[in-house]
């Protein structure tokens, strides 16, 4: 009996007392039941097509992103490339979606008709609505990756909205995450209205904004709070390059490490925490005056190893041991 039990404790039960061993190989056609594996749909705005039962697979895809986002699921993935001309809200009940460019950062010029751009540019359409956002998020963990934005003359390229209000009728935007991402020239790159929780900016570039790079613009819910701004590039002011302003926002408990922040537009500042508190601004190169007319800290704020303009007071030898004074 102790045998009998050692040899079956090698293989296994596949169904109705059906046993195979150790060393057989079994193949499984057709799939397994049971749960499906999160969907991934596919976006070409030159060679998609927007129709039922397509989208899984490039050959298939649609043709606006639209389509795609009132298809998409939690946990799920839109790939696209091309040129999206389009203003969007994505869902408030569909979370930890994943926007993925699978091109260039380039602008979409067609060299001749039928011919791929090539790019992941996503900019507003030909007739835009006044102060539309390119897409309104309202879920919670959205993320970016690989995408030019060419962001609204009159509004930001991506909207991140939080309210009060609670089950269905929820807003949380909070958890955003964008990576690799261009926003270039318009009123805001990326806009918080209402105090997202815990977004992350990793290497992303913002240049050309006529307002801010990175915005909030309500603190109706609360501050926003544990963003982390990493490895971001914020050009300087050469031929139109600079932002009129880089940051502005009171952020709590947040940190903007890494990145190379240019000269402005104007002479608006270039980072701006006031009404924030116990944020970490280190390792960055900061142009302009460091000072609080170009930059501003929340109250606890810690500011030091940054790379800045020599001041005698603040960084004797161009690296910066205290907050703006």
């Amino acid at each position: 009996m102790q045998r009998i039990k050692e040899l079956l404790a090698g293989f296994v039960t596949i169904t109705n007392g059906l046993k195979i061993g150790p060393n057989a190989m079994l193949t499984i056609e057709g799939g397994i039941t049971g749960e499906s594996p999160v969907q991934t749909y596919f976006v070409d705005t030159v060679n998609g097509v927007d129709a039922p039962g397509r989208g899984k697979s490039w050959p298939t895809a649609f043709a606006t992103m639209a389509y795609a986002l009132a298809l998409v699921q939690t946990g799920g993935k839109i790939k696209f490339r091309g040129d999206v001309r389009e203003e969007c809200v994505g869902s408030n009940l569909v979370f930890d979606v994943t926007i993925e460019g699978c091109g260039s950062l380039h602008h979409p010029d067609l060299p001749a008709a039928g011919y791929h751009p090539g790019a992941t540019c996503w900019r507003p359409p030909s007739s835009p609505t006044t102060a539309t956002p390119l897409l309104k998020v309202r879920g919670r963990g959205w993320k970016f990756i690989n995408i030019f934005f060419d962001c609204p003359v009159d509004a930001a390229a991506v909207y991140l909205e939080r309210n009060a209000l609670s089950g269905t009728s929820e807003y949380d935007a909070s958890h955003a995450t964008f990576i690799g991402c261009r926003f270039v020239d318009g009123k805001y790159g990326i806009q918080d209205v209402g105090g997202c929780y815990n977004v992350t900016v990793e290497g992303c570039e913002f240049k050309a904004m006529t307002t801010c790079a990175i915005v909030n613009t309500s603190t109706a819910v609360a501050n926003p709070l544990n963003w982390k701004i990493v490895n971001c590039l914020f050009p300087s002011n050469v031929s139109s390059f600079g932002n009129a302003t880089h940051i502005d926002s009171p952020l709590n408990c947040s940190y903007i490490l890494d990145s190379m922040f240019g000269t402005v537009l104007s002479t608006a500042l270039y980072i701006d925490l006031t009404g924030g508190n116990g944020n970490i601004v280190s390792r960055n190169v900061l142009l302009g005056v460091y000072a609080a007319s170009d930059y501003a800290a929340g109250t606890g704020d810690q500011w030091y190893g940054n790379r800045c303009v020599v001041t005698a007071t603040q960084a004797p030898d161009g690296v910066s041991i205290l907050n703006p004074a």
